[in-house]
């Protein structure tokens, strides 16, 4: 019995790989050999879709398409296990037609594939893969066990000059926008409480993806917040959290006490506890030291870490 066949149109749209890509394919690097019908017109089985689906992730991640067209299904499949695809996830990913249910994709085995990318440059893979998973996975996922790893991975690449400054701000651009997705989005869960978050970065600090984190952990837990951005003055904050009437401020994760010195971080925090409400509570994300015995209300917390800053969104959720 022969198979189901499909059109160059069908087996475009199935793949994902444009129809003049496929013609390209087959005429100069000889990657596929469709049949023909009687009308003599290219004919596709579920074979080929699938080394075609094979083939465009390939080329995705850097390889030219004369490197590995001729190679066979099984070949380009250990090539992709080579880049930290799971046996378990190309197994899934194989091309069924009959099975209406979406891939899962597991982010463990995602994440080491959008790291390579991140570190190639790549930033076509890096934004495709994200855009799979922030749908897959809750906020509080998305943050910890993918935003944060590549958050890392760019401070990594960034010291070593495996990216260029220019490269390194398309990057934080980038994760800034799939971030965008939960931050300004409904929340993971119903608000409850009696909780009004406001979470802002300090004056003279533009660290905005941790500061992000916090805003997705936020809305995982379904602690009702506003996000303000970095870079915020005093002055602005004190007037926000006035009329937004925010009972709690979460400033940081910062980077400001080691950018600014003691002195300007320590004058910032005073001024701050000085003119805000004496019941809304401060909460400093981030590595700091500060003189207590100067600070005018005791509503003052430290989070050195994005797990503690984690625990403690989740008690508030309480």
């Amino acid at each position: 019995m022969v198979g189901t066949t499909y059109t160059i149109q069908m087996a475009s749209k199935l793949s994902g790989v444009g129809v003049h890509t496929i013609r390209a394919w087959e005429k100069r690097y000889k990657a596929l050999e469709p049949s023909r019908d009687s009308s003599g017109h290219r004919t596709y089985s579920k074979t080929d879709i699938e080394k075609l689906m094979l083939l465009s992730e390939l080329c995705l991640l850097g390889y030219t398409i004369s490197k590995v067209a001729k190679l066979s299904i099984l070949e380009l499949k250990e090539l992709l296990k080579d880049l930290g695809k799971s046996e378990e996830s190309l197994e899934q990913s194989d091309f069924n037609l009959v099975s209406e249910n979406k891939v899962q994709i597991d982010p463990s085995q995602s994440m080491p594939i959008i790291i390579f990318a991140l570190r190639s440059y790549k930033l076509d893979v890096v934004s495709l893969e994200l855009g799979k998973l922030k749908s897959l996975v809750s906020n509080r996922d998305f943050a910890l066990s993918i935003l944060l790893p590549l958050i890392q991975t760019l401070r990594e690449a960034e010291a070593s000059g495996t990216l260029t400054s220019i490269q390194c701000e398309a990057v934080n651009v980038l994760l800034k926008f799939h971030m965008g997705h939960g931050l300004f989005h409904n929340s993971d869960k119903k608000e409850k409480g009696n909780v009004n978050l406001l979470i802002a970065g300090m004056q003279g600090d533009s660290e905005d993806l941790l500061l992000g984190l916090v805003g997705l952990l936020a809305n995982h837990y379904g602690v009702h917040y506003t996000y303000i951005g970095a870079d915020v003055s005093g002055e602005v904050l004190v007037d926000l959290s006035k009329s937004l009437e925010a009972n709690t401020i979460v400033l940081g994760p910062t980077n400001a006490f080691a950018r600014l010195g003691k002195g300007p971080f320590q004058n910032y925090i005073e001024k701050l506890l000085s003119k805000i409400s004496p019941q809304t509570e401060l909460v400093i994300a981030g590595k700091s030291e500060l003189e207590f015995d100067k600070m005018t209300s005791r509503k003052l917390i430290i989070l050195k870490s994005i797990e503690a800053i984690d625990e403690y969104l989740s008690k508030k959720a309480l």
